[in-house]
């Protein structure tokens, strides 16, 4: 799906693309994305925080931070947009509720096995204790390592939540840490 579109049934109530269903976001959380793949993933993840919560996004590049903008400002919803460099994420220690993956065209598990595991020890330096963290990622021939790469990272229990329509989702919980907010 390049462009976010909600679907309607019979005039319905507004039904949510399946990735966005999938990552269980709610209104008020706050929510980090790495990656822009997808942009109805990332537009639909932003609209379900609404104004109560926070959305921003880490991608890899310029192109991709012009997506993520693009995607904020067509939805109009408000999308802290940060390129990162290196594997660093520019977020406080423990502050957020809900990390997403957006690996839809391997942004992340592309990358070398280094930085992809910085990235995720990053992402559960992030997350808040009792948080989470979803990889939504195609279903290609080739086999991935995001479950055991977010178990490295320390995300426990982690477990494939469903693959349905050409996508895996995968889940990891942030065990409670003493000293840390839940």
């Amino acid at each position: 799906m390049l462009l976010f579109k909600m679907l309607r049934r019979g005039g319905g109530r507004t039904m949510d693309p399946l990735q966005v269903s999938m990552t269980g976001v709610r209104m008020g959380e706050r929510f980090i994305q790495i990656g822009c793949d997808d942009r109805s993933l990332l537009a639909g993840l932003a609209a379900k925080v609404g104004l109560s919560g926070s959305a921003a996004v880490a991608v890899f590049d310029e192109a991709s931070a012009g997506r993520a903008r693009a995607t904020g400002a067509k939805v109009g919803a408000l999308i802290d947009v940060h390129v990162i460099a290196s594997g660093t994420l520019p977020f406080d220690t423990g502050q957020v509720d809900m990390m997403v993956i957006d690996d839809t065209r391997a942004a992340l598990s592309s990358r070398p096995e280094d930085v992809r595991r910085m990235i995720l020890s990053e992402a559960f330096r992030t997350v808040r204790s009792g948080g989470r963290i979803e990889a939504v990622e195609s279903m290609g021939k080739t086999p991935t390592t995001v479950t055991s790469d977010l178990e490295q990272a320390g995300f426990k229990p982690v477990r494939i939540l469903a693959e349905k329509d050409g996508f895996r989702f995968v889940e990891g919980l942030k065990p409670n840490l003493r000293g840390e907010p839940s």
